[in-house]
C-alpha cells in the first residue's frame, strides 16, 4: 500500500513539474550583468534605476535595485523587465516583489508609484494581462520590506514581467525606493 502512495505521489510531482515550469532568473538580482549596476538576465530601461551592494539592509543576496529619485530629473518612467521562458497558456501565475521606500523630508516628494506588470501575447499581439500599481503616497516608510505582486491568467506561452516605477510630477524630490527578491509562481 505505501509504496503504491509514493508511486502515485511522484506522479503527482512530476505533472506539476510539468505544467509549471517558467521560473525568473536572477530574481534576487545578485549576479551583475558585465555592468556591475545592471542585474544579469533584466533588461533595464529609463534613468537611476540601478543594481546596489552597499545600501542598508543588506539581503541575502548582497544585492538589490535601487531607485534613486532624488537624482531623476524627467518625468518619464524607469523599470526593469525579464521575459519568462516556459510560460503555459491557460496558467494563472503569481508576479511579486519586496519593495522598501526610503522615508522623506516635508516639502519634498517621494515616487508617485510603483506598478507591476504581466505581459504576454494574443493572435500575436502584445497584451497586458494584469497589472497593479501602488501608490507610495501612503505607502510604509518604516525601514521593512513590503511584498507587492499581481496575479494574472496567461493567454499565450510567453511572459514577461515588468516592473516600473513613475516618479513624482513635481519636486523636490527626495527618496529612494529598494526592490529585492523578485518571485513567479504558478497559483493553480
Amino acid at each position: 500500500m505505501s509504496r503504491t502512495i509514493l508511486i502515485a505521489s511522484a506522479a503527482v510531482l512530476v505533472m506539476a513539474g510539468s505544467l509549471f515550469s517558467q521560473s525568473l532568473e536572477n530574481g534576487d538580482f545578485g549576479y551583475p550583468s558585465e555592468n556591475p549596476e545592471l542585474p544579469e538576465a533584466w533588461m533595464i530601461w529609463g534613468d537611476w534605476l540601478l543594481r546596489e551592494t552597499g545600501w542598508e539592509p543588506k539581503t541575502p543576496s548582497g544585492a538589490m535595485m535601487g531607485y534613486h529619485h532624488y537624482r531623476v530629473s524627467g518625468n518619464n518612467k524607469s523599470g526593469m523587465q525579464q521575459d519568462v521562458t516556459g510560460a503555459k497558456s491557460g496558467q494563472r501565475v503569481r508576479f511579486s516583489v519586496l519593495i522598501m521606500v526610503d522615508k522623506h523630508e516635508a516639502g519634498s516628494q517621494r515616487p508617485y508609484s510603483v506598478e507591476l506588470t504581466l505581459e504576454s501575447t494574443k493572435d500575436g499581439e502584445p497584451q497586458t494581462v494584469a497589472t497593479q500599481e501602488v501608490v507610495l503616497e501612503e505607502f510604509p516608510t518604516d525601514d521593512e520590506w513590503h511584498e507587492v505582486f499581481v496575479e494574472g491568467t496567461l493567454p499565450a506561452d510567453d511572459l514577461r514581467v515588468i516592473i516600473s516605477v513613475t516618479p513624482s510630477p513635481s519636486g523636490p524630490r527626495q527618496s529612494a525606493v529598494k526592490f529585492s527578491e523578485a518571485n513567479l509562481s504558478a497559483l493553480d
